[in-house]
């Protein structure tokens, strides 16, 4: 079963192509939504086996890709720190498992760094965003009381290095998400987007492809979010 799920995803760029180019586009869409709901699910009830062996107090940080791919374990040792991010995830996905990511783990800090993906697969405005990161923080303040909430800015993309890797994304729909998430109530905003910037988008010494980071761009993120950590 295990191959045939692994054979089946190594063949979706094809099919998404095939179906994007002879107007199978809603086919595509549902079949690239199957693939992310079993990986979201593989992850989350990862989570709650990982959860059982976490320590009380620690460090979390919540988001999609960018944070998924974020080696905070290693930027950040001595700290008790636990990576809960989910590829693909979007502020809608968050507000869903929200009980294993972060109230399970009864942190004492949270750092969360989510909604470029609403900007291209759920076609939200910023506004939206906005509101549903407010749900996330309430949530937070109400089950877990004692955590400190940590937002970090939406980072710049960069269209020059690769235009569909970086979709319906803009930078100032980006900016506009910023500018609305840090006058969020009971929160402590991580201003990052300002330090990956370059000539108005994402330094392409820090990306991979224009969206996701580099080593070099987690460098930079590390060197900022550091001074905030406590142990």
């Amino acid at each position: 079963m295990i191959y045939a799920i692994i054979g089946l995803i190594c063949l979706m760029p094809v099919i998404l192509y095939i179906g994007y180019r002879y107007g199978f586009k809603k086919a595509s869409q549902a079949f690239f939504e199957m693939l992310f709901k079993f990986g979201f699910d593989t992850k989350v009830k990862a989570f709650k086996s990982l959860n059982k062996h976490a320590k009380p107090d620690g460090i979390v940080f919540v988001g999609d890709s960018i944070t998924q791919d974020y080696n905070v374990c290693e930027y950040f040792k001595g700290y008790h720190v636990y990576n809960r991010g989910i590829g693909g995830d979007t502020t809608e996905g968050l507000l869903k498992r929200l009980d294993v990511s972060i109230d399970a783990l009864k942190p004492s800090q949270v750092f969360i760094q989510m909604g470029t993906n609403d900007l291209e697969l759920l076609e939200a405005t910023p506004n939206e965003i906005y509101k549903r990161i407010c749900e996330v923080v309430s949530h937070i303040k109400t089950h877990v009381k004692q955590t400190e909430i940590y937002l970090i800015s939406l980072y710049p993309v960069n269209p020059l290095m690769d235009k569909t890797t970086v979709g319906r994304r803009t930078n100032e729909n980006i900016q506009r998400t910023n500018s609305l998430i840090k006058n969020i109530e009971g929160i402590t905003f991580i201003n990052i987007y300002d330090k990956l910037i370059k000539e108005d988008v994402l330094n392409p010494d820090y990306s991979l492809e224009g969206l996701h980071l580099n080593q070099e761009g987690y460098e930079v993120v590390s060197k900022v979010i550091q001074p905030y950590l406590k142990k």
